[in-house]
């Protein structure tokens, strides 16, 4: 099956699941509709699909469909989801160290803004006075991933404003007669059932400091992180335990709070994830140094995710079914030592011209994707529910790359 695709679109090739997509979108809306069923009459709960995940206009097109709703983090992001028909209301600028021009472009365009630092608070209050704004918090819980590159609370994080600096966030708030009406924290990425205590205390301890400082906000952002099983022997996400687990404390807190109606939610990676697979082709098969290398045109400009963060993805060739079992590197075609797809996998002996299928890509996978060497952006098709597959992004040309340059 992938062979074909491969010689009609070329290869490699970004290859979406319609149902699973949709499958995962009605996961969310049933979590919302859970979550708010048992929360206290007169709370909203919302999820907002985070753009960056992938931002494919036919991905978000479905989202959109199943009534989620969208964070987004840049002015292109911003104009993407509202060419797909997000209004500003169903969208959340959520945002780390921009510039005062791009505040702007929120501002015109109606979208609610949460800031992630004193300063941040400060460029926006000279803007804009008066207007309303909600805060990123570091709650201080060490947060949640596979890697400290996904790790988004805690001392070692970038990302928000600790408890020490909280009076100093309201001081700056006051000088610009800023109505900060939410709060945002982010614990980390791909939390699955073992790390869902820690999730829960994370969003403890985000709640505990919205009770001791905050007295007037409206919406409470608990963030994202839902994860995805991505090794064999991983399960996925029991959503219903999340509930089960979530809406006492925030019942508690509620009613220590009673004036906040919506908990947003920020579902990223869950969505697309499972969804695509990235397939290419072998390259060149090799046997060096007691050691099988198995070399495809899947590079690490197509997909970042092993090299930068050592992720794992399952993957497989479409060899003959007779072929040996083999324990091999698979790598890609830059020339980088860490141009690595996965390491000591078990697979059957490809020949030169097989495919190879690497899954769960469907989340940081295109969106992460770069030139670097000068490789082209791949196609992206979506093979849809009633067997057909249609292209939802052409393959990159020349043509694309060196559109922005010039020879002086």
């Amino acid at each position: 099956m992938y062979k074909e695709l491969l010689k009609k679109y070329g290869s490699p090739l970004y290859v979406y699941d319609e149902r699973i997509l949709e499958e995962k979108c009605r996961n969310m809306t049933l979590f919302e509709e859970n979550l708010e069923n048992k929360l206290k009459t007169g709370t909203f709960v919302k999820m907002h699909y985070s753009t960056k995940a992938n931002s494919n206009l036919a991905i978000l097109s479905v989202v959109k469909n199943h009534g989620l709703s969208v964070d987004c983090m840049s002015p292109v992001e911003m104009a993407i989801d509202k060419m797909v028909g997000f209004l500003p209301s169903d969208m959340l600028y959520v945002c780390n160290n921009i510039s005062a021009e791009e505040m702007k472009q929120v501002h015109e365009n109606g979208l609610l803004i949460c800031l992630d630092s004193i300063s941040q608070v400060e460029t926006w209050g000279k803007l804009f006075p008066g207007t309303d704004i909600m805060v990123r918090i570091n709650p201080g819980e060490v947060g949640v991933g596979h890697s400290g590159k996904v790790i988004t609370a805690g001392k070692a994080t970038k990302f928000g404003v600790s408890e020490t600096n909280l009076p100093l966030l309201f001081e700056t708030a006051t000088k610009y007669q800023l109505n900060i009406v939410g709060t945002h924290q982010h614990l980390g990425s791909l939390f699955l059932n073992d790390k869902i205590p820690n999730y829960i205390a994370g969003v403890d301890a985000g709640l505990e400091i919205v009770d001791k400082y905050f007295k007037n906000v409206k919406i409470v952002d608990l963030g994202g992180g839902f994860g995805v099983p991505y090794k064999e022997d991983e399960e996925e996400l029991n959503l219903e335990e999340v509930v089960d687990k979530l809406y006492p404390i925030l019942n508690q807190f509620l009613n220590r709070q009673p004036q906040v109606k919506e908990f947003i939610f920020e579902p990223g990676r869950y969505i697309p994830c499972q969804a695509g697979k990235l397939v290419g082709t072998v390259n060149a098969v090799k046997y060096e140094n007691d050691q099988y290398w198995i070399g495809t045109d899947i590079g690490m400009n197509q997909l970042v995710r092993p090299s930068m963060y050592d992720s794992y993805h399952r993957i497989e060739v479409e060899a003959l079914v007779t072929a040996p079992q083999i324990t091999a590197n698979i790598c890609g075609n830059v020339c980088e030592s860490g141009d690595i797809l996965g390491k000591n996998r078990s697979i059957l002996k490809p020949e030169v011209g097989d495919a190879v299928v690497v899954y769960n890509a469907g989340a940081y996978g295109y969106s992460m994707s770069s030139n670097y060497t000068g490789r082209l952006r791949p196609a992206e098709i979506m093979l849809k529910k009633d067997g057909t597959e249609s292209i939802i992004r052409r393959r990159e040309t020349f043509e694309d790359v060196i559109r922005t340059s010039f020879i002086f």
